[in-house]
This record gives structure tokens, sequence and C-alpha cells, in this order.
């Protein structure tokens, strides 16, 4: 039997991350609970676009662009053009809100674009994390960045929130939330 190879796909950033349907599944799930339809129905939609993409036949993987796109055009040609319009809006929107983050250096250093790359970079670096696995937590760490509603961050906030993140999953014992209650003397 031919086995077959992972699905690939190309971020934002250039890097490369394995196809995961679970995700473009609970995107649509969401997307479509939200405006009152059946998550259900994610499912078979979601298998529309795995199928589209397990035909690529691109010498470079397919880039997220494409991917979105591919989504909104199985939605528009299901009659659900309100559920793509909101997916486009959405991915502008966390885009303006991303260009409109600079990360400052401590203490008056230089600034930099925030870039979620960077974050799962130094999650690899520094906690020896999987790509898949880093890739989640710099997920969630740009949603609380960006859910500050700051338009320049200090690098050393975001150290933290990653070594906050990394150890409320049990991924690093470097930082103890909670001290061990003290020993009864009795």
């Amino acid at each position: 039997m031919k086995t077959r190879r992972p699905l690939v796909v190309t971020k934002r950033d250039g890097t490369l991350e394995r196809f995961d349907p679970a995700k473009l599944r609970n995107v649509l799930s969401a997307a479509m609970q939200r405006r009152g339809y059946d998550p259900r129905l994610a499912d078979p939609l979601m298998r529309a676009v795995a199928l589209h993409l397990r035909e690529w036949a691109g010498d470079r993987p397919p880039t997220t662009q494409y991917i979105h796109q591919c989504v909104c055009a199985v939605l528009e040609q299901t009659d659900l053009e309100e559920v793509a319009a909101d997916l486009r809006w959405h991915r502008r929107q966390r885009a303006l809100r991303r260009r409109a983050i600079e990360v400052v250096a401590d203490p008056g250093g230089s600034s930099a674009p925030w870039r979620k790359s960077a974050v799962a970079r130094a999650l690899q670096d520094k906690y020896g994390l999987r790509q898949s696995v880093s890739r989640v937590l710099a997920g969630r760490i740009e949603q609380q960045v960006l859910g500050l509603g700051f338009r320049r961050v200090r690098k050393s906030l975001i150290a933290e929130l990653v070594r906050c993140e990394v150890a409320a999953w049990g991924l690093s014992d470097e930082l103890q939330l909670v001290p061990p209650p003290a020993a009864d003397p009795a």
C-alpha cells in the first residue's frame, strides 16, 4: 500500500508546517457557529479543501494565503458567503493588528515589528520545543499580546509571557508559579 507524504504548507513568514485539518475544521466550525450555522458542516467543507490540497502539483508547497482563498471559495460555492466574508475580515484585522505592534528592546534600545515566528523560534531554541508545539504556544502568546491593545510592547514582557506559557503547559520547571506548602512542624 502506498503511503502518503504529509501535506506541508508555507506560512506567511516563509516557514514550512504540516497542514493540520483539525485546525481548519475548528476555524470553519467557529466561524459558522457565529453565523448560526450547524458547526458540524465544517467537517465536509474541510475535507473538500484537504482533498484539493492533496492533489497539489506545484513545485513549492501551497501557501496559507492560497488555502485561505480555497476555503473562501468553498464557502461561497456552498452559499455561505457571509462566513467567507467574516474570515476575510478577520484575516485583514489580524494582519493590521500585527503590523501596528512594535517590540521595544530593553532599556530604550531599538525596536522591531511584532513577529509571531520570532516567538516560535525562541521557544524552539530556548526550550527545545518541536516546531508544531512552538507554533501553537506562539499563537497563544500572540493572542495575549494582541489582547493588550498596546502599540509598543517591551521585549521583556514578551519573554515573561513565553516563560509563563511554557510553565503553564508543564514544558519547563524553570518557573514555579505556586510555591510548595510548608511542612507541618508537628
